[in-house]
């Protein structure tokens, strides 16, 4: 309400990804009466299945996304994954949800206490990852952690036309 009082207009859930974590989160932000859009975060299991992003427990990602059915989202996507997971996780996404998609995966990984910038997704791979997104559906891409202004000025040709 804090952020709704101080003339925020949009609320943006990130990470979502904890069962127990992403009711309270939805149910605090649906108060705010704020437009509501939702990042969920997945990782690939052991058997190629696409899971919550949670590292505790086996979670399938279609059980997090299944929220959405109680909320009104305006837009849901996900989020802090790796490109290779993000095109499945999508997939799942639409199932569950019919409005607008997004997609800003993450490259590198962390270790205490920083993001380590190792093995960072080149421009043109990322590039490749987006245009099959968006020709599954997805509306709204960028990055986040270990993403860099030249992987998203490679999505430029995305915009053209």
């Amino acid at each position: 309400m804090l952020l709704a009082d101080e003339g925020c207009g949009l609320i943006i859930l990130e990470m979502m990804y904890d069962p127990k974590r992403i009711g309270l989160a939805f149910e605090a932000a649906t108060r705010t009466g704020l437009p509501l859009w939702a990042g969920f975060s997945a990782r690939r299991g052991a058997d190629g299945s696409v899971l919550s992003f949670a590292r505790e427990r086996e979670i399938p990602f279609r059980e997090v996304i299944e929220t959405l059915n109680d909320y009104d989202v305006a837009a849901a996507g996900v989020m802090h994954s790796e490109s290779s997971v993000t095109g499945d996780a999508i997939t799942e996404l639409k199932a569950n949800f019919r409005g607008p998609l997004m997609a800003y995966p993450d490259s590198g990984y962390f270790r205490m206490p920083h993001w380590q910038f190792e093995d960072i997704i080149p421009p043109e791979e990322f590039l490749r990852f987006a245009r099959d997104w968006v020709s599954d559906g997805v509306q709204i891409i960028g990055g986040c952690c270990g993403l860099s202004p030249a992987q998203i000025a490679a999505l430029k040709p995305l915009t053209a036309g």
